[in-house]
């Protein structure tokens, strides 16, 4: 395999960096995902995709099967990969792949140094202007691709009513000040979408038979 990826210093304040098999498989995951679309026993498998499995995946990083699991589930339950499993392989989906590994992102460009000093500092102010509302626009794409993908997970659970799903998801999908995160991503530790959906409904039924039996009382009077 020949070639490179990008990967931009933000890494080093990424919330997963300090775990080392997360933060291993996810930059293993970005070397093996494929930079063009291909075909692979009859399966479409696209840019920023790639197939593989667990055992697979703990044999290169000589990691174990639970620990890659485990990895596994922290990145996509904080929204940096999609997983389509069949009963052979897993589909591994990196989100926001096209732009992080765009030569054209604004992650990748370098400013040109300028003859003098003044022309320096005029310059580097109209190109921070533009850098920041490039990056505003930017972080607006992915928290809008996050949160599509955060409602993808979260209806994926239909055990639960739509009325559940949508109050849950609309609940913890709402955006902070800057619209920078969704209240979700405020968490700290792990975020177990079936777990919570599980709570939720239960809290949902107790205020549901609460009131209920509010009314019952009021009406027995």
């Amino acid at each position: 395999m020949i070639g490179f990826i990008f990967l931009h210093r933000d890494l080093l304040e990424w919330e997963w960096y300090q775990s080392s098999e997360v933060s291993r498989l996810y930059i293993h995951l970005l070397l093996k995902a494929n930079f063009t679309d291909k075909k692979w026993q009859g399966n479409d498998v696209k840019r920023g995709q790639l197939i593989t499995s667990a055992n697979h995946l703990a044999s290169e990083l000589k990691l174990s099967v639970q620990q890659i699991r485990t990895a596994l589930k922290k990145l996509e339950s904080s929204g940096y990969i999609i997983r389509s499993a069949t009963n052979k392989f897993t589909l591994v989906t990196i989100v926001n792949y096209d732009i992080m590994q765009s030569s054209n992102s604004i992650y990748n460009k370098q400013i040109n140094p300028q003859k003098t000093n003044h022309q320096h500092s005029i310059n580097n102010q109209s190109t921070t202007t533009k850098e920041s509302n490039k990056e505003n626009k930017l972080n607006k794409e992915k928290i809008e691709l996050r949160k599509e993908n955060f409602k993808k997970q979260v209806f994926e659970h239909t055990q639960f009513s739509n009325k559940i799903l949508n109050g849950f998801f609309n609940y913890w999908s709402e955006f902070n000040v800057p619209k920078t995160k969704m209240k979700f991503e405020n968490q700290r530790g792990y975020f177990e979408i079936e777990k919570r959906l599980k709570k939720w409904s239960e809290n949902e039924w107790k205020t549901t038979s609460k009131n209920t039996n509010q009314k019952n009382t009021i009406s027995n009077r």
